[in-house]
């Protein structure tokens, strides 16, 4: 009786792998030779927005009357650029410490940063907020979100072109030609997230005149992409 389930028993495990054979697909042959490249386009842009870092500070022994003093030069500041439309205001960058190491002493400060098209209104406001307090920790010409997104496309469209004109040359190089893309990989812009600058050293010395040149800034763009080759 054992003998005949024994029997019984193999003959079903023999039907399934017989089955399983059959319902395997066999690997899909290899279709053409696979070419892997990758290619960096780049454009020169000009800088559209001018940006300034303003850092109002104050130090106390008291922490709370070191951050009163910063908050109402921060407000005097916000009000002083809200009627210039061309300006964007926006106060950034917090911070209130020790000034030494016995806490005899608390320093706070906060950046007001500024950015706008028109560069010689910008620079006249961050002048006065100076005079009026302020210090300047940075200023420069930057590529705005939008205009460092359309040199980005138009820096992917040249690494594209770069790409099939490679693959081409090489496909002729082996004897071969490109027959389709088979998968395409671009990057995004590259944001760089601004950090406003500590000004601790800086805050007592007198600051010149602010001024600002604009330079064309590079925007690069990696593409790759697999190519399928046939005879």
């Amino acid at each position: 009786m054992s003998r005949t389930k024994t029997v019984v028993f193999g003959t079903v495990i023999a039907l399934a792998l017989w089955k399983g054979e059959a319902n395997a697909q066999p690997p899909a042959p290899r279709d053409g030779t696979v070419m892997h490249l990758s290619a960096t386009g780049s454009v020169q842009a000009s800088p559209d927005e001018l940006v300034a870092d303003l850092v109002a500070q104050a130090t106390s022994p008291v922490p709370a009357t070191a951050q009163r003093r910063v908050n109402g030069l921060i407000a005097d500041g916000l009000n002083a650029v809200h009627d210039l439309r061309s300006v964007e205001a926006r106060a950034i960058g917090y911070s209130v410490g020790p000034a030494d190491d016995k806490r005899t002493a608390w320093v706070a400060q906060q950046t007001l940063e500024l950015r706008g098209p028109d560069g010689p209104l910008l620079l006249d406001a961050a002048g006065k907020l100076q005079a009026s307090g302020f210090v300047m920790a940075s200023l420069e010409w930057q590529l705005s979100p939008a205009l460092r997104r359309k040199a980005h496309d138009e820096a992917t469209t040249a690494a594209l072109k770069e790409l099939m004109t490679r693959a081409k040359s090489v496909a002729a190089t082996l004897g071969l030609q490109v027959d389709h893309v088979q998968e395409v990989r671009l990057d995004g812009p590259v944001y760089q997230p601004r950090r406003p600058s500590g000004v601790m050293a800086m805050a007592a010395r007198a600051m010149p005149a602010p001024q600002a040149t604009a330079s064309p800034e590079e925007v690069t763009a990696d593409v790759s992409a697999d190519y399928v080759l046939k005879p």
